[in-house]
């Protein structure tokens, strides 16, 4: 079984979930992403599960071409006139040869077999497409107990759970081949929302590792929650900020290549 494949049945066993109560990207992001886009662009939203990132370059009046691995993901994205849905391996996306003037994978990389999936990008890059890898790292909190909390759980009780290459995601993906001329990564940007404990916890249910143990009978969650109450405000009913750092990697395909 590829990493694709894990993704799909991972991610499709709690898609409407994932549709509801996964994060969205930073919006200077995308504004700046589509800047350096040409009028008209296409782009493709690689590993695009419920079309987060897909809406958000919609928004700008981008056209987008998103595929994912998993039917049940697609099914449970939000429509939208300038995004197109299709159900496709990362490393064999269905798309024509110099097709796309942007590709961008928000929080997916790690579950593509990479080498293949950057011959893909070189395949349907136009000359001078834009390439973006983004994502975010671990959650921080205002509250110095609650972290630690937090930070155990993700460390230690989901660490059998994590796929091994979920350490690409806290390495901000650093150390993996970049097949585009990189440039600086617009930095100081955060994810930040306002949540009560129960969205955070239903946030925390999406996430591979909690899935994966799911799958094995076990109900991390619970007790995790437990655990949090007497210390979240109004015992979980008070929202409280939350943070992740938004980072990623970005820059200049150098074309196409040719067809086979």
């Amino acid at each position: 079984m590829n990493h694709s494949t894990q993704a799909s049945d991972v991610f499709g066993a709690v898609a409407a979930a994932y549709a509801r109560h996964r994060l969205t990207y930073p919006a200077a992001f995308f504004d700046a992403f589509a800047a350096r886009l040409p009028a008209g662009a296409r782009v493709w939203d690689c590993g695009c599960g419920s079309g987060q990132a897909a809406l958000d370059l919609a928004a700008r009046n981008v056209s987008v071409i998103a595929t994912d691995a998993s039917a049940e993901q697609l099914g449970a994205a939000r429509r939208h006139p300038l995004v197109t849905y299709r159900q496709a391996r990362a490393e064999a996306s269905g798309l024509g040869t110099a097709s796309v003037d942007g590709v961008v994978v928000a929080a997916a990389l790690h579950w593509f077999e990479l080498e293949a999936f950057n011959a893909e990008v070189l395949r349907v890059a136009r000359p001078g497409a834009l390439l973006a890898w983004i994502g975010y790292l671990p959650l921080s909190l205002p509250h110095r107990q609650l972290q630690q909390i937090l930070e155990h759980f993700r460390s230690v009780t989901l660490g059998p759970w994590w796929a091994p290459s979920c350490a690409w995601v806290e390495a901000g993906y650093r150390n993996l081949p970049f097949p585009a001329r990189e440039d600086p990564f617009p930095a100081g940007l955060w994810i930040e929302r306002r949540w009560t404990l129960p969205q955070l916890i239903a946030h925390l249910g999406t996430t591979s590792a909690v899935q994966r143990s799911r799958t094995a009978g076990l109900d991390l969650l619970t007790p995790l929650q437990a655990s949090l109450q007497p210390l979240w405000p109004e015992r979980g009913d008070g929202a409280l900020p939350l943070r992740w750092p938004f980072m990623g990697r970005w820059g200049t395909l150098p074309g196409a290549a040719p067809a086979a």
